[in-house]
């Protein structure tokens, strides 16, 4: 009975390999296929180098197209389906793997430039590479010819690589190209030799079913391809982009795949990225689901960009977006064959005016009104202070100020307007010409992100031209002081403003300063709120020879003394008073796991009670060793201190992070002379 459940069993197990790796080659396929229909195809390229993008190009469409059809052929025909994959092998090999092989070569001037094979010697290389595989597909009927030949062809094909000067950059891509096409047609082509049961039972058929299948198929590709897409799009986008600095608004279209309309995101998700990264967007959207860096969409308002054969749903990128809030996109449709006619739309976090709907109220004034013909527009709003919101926190209505006054000097003289009740002031037809505004603005407030506070902002107008200033109101609270020693002389510290519920403050306010000569310091922008300051937050150093110490004298952040800031209020007499530590002079020499020595290698401190005291972040790196590994550090007072070197270098996509072992110690306990070994290794993925 066990013999007969043996046997029995066989079949089934080799019918279940078989559909898995019909399974592994149609998926890849699907990916690979995916891939190409997102490519950018290279048409009116005439830069150099065309010839290898085109290649390229069409050896990932050989790749997906060769997976696709060799794992359906197997499905009833496992030996037709080893043919197709040793049939794609050779040109898809030599397309994909003949434009990475080169070498960089450099100009005298320090440019550079890619330097591959001619062609016909790529070829040639190419076909050599495969002369071996010829006498093995005749070894089992005619064994003897069949080494006989693969030895001839061996040491010819050796001869050959030997002596070319493209061996080390052609053979690694070819075989590596090579080995998906021979390892699924060796796998189909031995299964059929031996005898293994098909996935399904081949019957035959007539032309037109025969057809009707290879068209059913077709579609059935068709189709999860487009899934595939969108998934890859989804899985795909990305947060980093260029920073345009200061995009103007929107009044034309700025490409044929420059996409303009509002949408609200309806479901959201995240992207490998987001889920990878340790930090950023995946610490937060653990937090609260409905937070992504890619939606599906509800198209609201079009402009351009979003052809009508689009349905109303369209998949939104590279933002960040909160399920349920409605957005303007201004993005870019996808490239290559496939994605542009689908509805798919990236947002381009930085290099864009995409936002959320209610932020863009100028966009869409813009984009609503035609300008007069022939004339200049001047345009903007006035928003009142808000509360502080960061990047990933979801967004609020914003609180724009009717009946502002803004008074606007230029060629014919000075003007007084208003916002209207949403916040909006317009002049158009003004002159050709260099023009001041200036706000008026409440004594307890201040205007601008970074600009000079009150001060008139200056534009100019060209013919015909648009030009959008805003001005954003923020609470002008103030804190206050003077640090100085014992002895009554100013001391030279760094001072840090920090919200004492542990917010994040805006980016605007001026939280860490250096005092002045005098030593006095003053934070300015400050938003309402609870606030705890804090001198030498990363410990003493050379030009800051204290101790850390929070308002009015503590050590730690819990026996801080908290201020409590109304709007636009100024805390005056926030005083430090401290004393210069004592000097402690230590050699630091820095090798290597093989005791070679280590050179750019940062020696850094972390003092106890400051931040980096615990995980030894790196920050208050105090001086790098030189090219004998020494360096030479000085320590300040006799507070416990963590002491270690690290040093980072890349490896293809991986940051790699070599450290020593930690000493700690008293600062004036510390040993005299110190050896450290950069003895651990971390990797991390290469920071885009």
């Amino acid at each position: 009975m066990s013999g007969t459940s043996s046997t029995t069993s066989q079949p089934k197990l080799k019918r279940g390999l078989s559909w898995f790796v019909v399974a592994l080659g149609f998926l890849l396929g699907l990916f690979v296929l995916a891939r190409f229909g997102m490519s950018w195809v290279p048409f009116g390229d005439h830069e150099p180098g065309w010839l290898l993008r085109w290649l390229t190009f069409v050896g990932i469409g050989l790749l997906g197209l060769g997976l696709l059809s060799g794992s359906t052929a197997a499905v009833r025909n496992p030996k037709r389906a080893g043919v197709i994959f040793l049939l794609f092998l050779p040109v898809t090999t030599f397309c994909l793997a003949y434009p990475e092989s080169g070498f960089l070569v450099w100009h005298p001037d320090g440019s550079g430039w890619f330097e591959t094979p001619l062609p016909l010697t790529a070829v040639g290389l190419t076909a050599l590479f495969y002369v071996p595989f010829v006498p093995l597909l005749f070894l089992r009927h005619h064994r003897k010819q069949s080494v006989i030949g693969l030895a001839v062809a061996v040491l010819l094909v050796t001869a050959v690589f030997v002596s070319s000067r493209w061996t080390s950059v052609l053979l690694p891509p070819l075989a590596g190209f090579s080995a998906p096409f021979l390892l699924f047609g060796l796998f189909w082509l031995g299964t059929h030799k031996l005898g293994w049961p098909t996935p399904l039972q081949p019957r035959p058929r007539t032309m037109s079913r025969r057809v009707v299948a290879l068209a059913i198929t077709c579609g059935l590709v068709f189709c999860l391809d487009i899934m595939m897409t969108f998934g890859l799009s989804a899985l795909g986008s990305s947060l980093f982009s260029g920073d345009c600095s200061g995009k103007g608004p929107i009044t034309h279209p700025e490409s044929p795949r420059h996409a303009v309309f509002t949408a609200r995101a309806i479901f959201v998700g995240r992207s490998l990225e987001a889920l990878i990264r340790t930090s950023g967007l995946r610490s937060l959207v653990v937090k609260d689901r409905n937070l992504g860096d890619w939606a599906i969409g509800v198209v609201r308002e079009r402009f351009w960009g979003v052809p009508s054969r689009w349905p109303h749903l369209v998949l939104m990128t590279n933002f960040i977006y909160w399920q349920g809030e409605t957005y303007f996109i201004d993005g870019s449709r996808e490239n290559g064959l496939l994605s542009p006619v689908l509805p798919i739309v990236g947002a381009r976090i930085n290099c864009s005016r995409s936002r959320p709907v209610q932020d863009a109220i100028i966009d869409l004034r813009v984009l609503r009104q035609t300008p007069p013909a022939g004339g200049t527009r001047l345009i903007g709003y006035v928003r009142k202070p808000e509360v502080f919101t960061g990047v990933f926190e979801r967004p609020s209505a914003p609180n724009f100020a009717a009946d502002a006054k803004i008074e606007v000097t230029g060629p014919t003289g000075t003007k007084t307007i208003t916002t209207d009740q949403t916040g909006v002031y317009e002049l158009d037809g003004l002159p050709p010409g260099n023009y001041a505004l200036q706000l008026a603005i409440p004594d307890n407030q201040v205007a601008g992100f970074f600009e000079d506070e009150g001060e008139p902002v200056k534009v100019h107008l060209e013919s015909d031209g648009l030009v959008e200033h805003n001005f954003d109101l923020f609470w002008n609270g103030r804190i206050e002081g003077h640090v100085k020693e014992h002895s009554g002389k100013p001391a030279q510290v760094s001072v840090m403003l920090l919200s004492a519920d542990g917010k994040q403050l805006p980016g605007y306010v001026n939280f860490f300063l250096q005092t002045n000569r005098d030593g006095f310091y003053q934070a300015r922008k400050i938003p309402p709120g609870r606030y705890i300051v804090v001198i030498n937050p990363n410990g003493p150093d050379d030009e800051r020879p204290y101790g850390i110490q929070y308002y009015p004298s503590a050590l730690r952040a819990q026996d801080a003394r908290v201020l409590e800031l109304g709007p636009g209020q100024q805390i005056e007499g926030i005083d430090f008073a401290v004393s210069r530590l004592v000097e402690h002079v230590v050699q630091v020499r820095v090798t290597g796991p093989n005791g070679s020595a280590a050179e750019n290698a940062p020696v850094c401190v972390a003092y106890e009670h400051t931040k980096e005291y615990e995980p030894l972040a790196g920050i208050n790196c105090l001086k790098s060793s030189d090219q004998n590994g020494m360096a030479i550090i000085h320590l300040y007072g006799n507070t416990r201190v963590r002491l270690f070197a690290e040093q980072y270098a890349y490896q293809e996509k991986l940051q790699v992070r070599h450290r020593s072992q930690t000493i700690e110690s008293d600062a004036n306990k510390t040993p005299d002379t110190i050896d450290l070994v950069l003895n651990s290794e971390t990797k991390y993925p290469f920071p885009r």
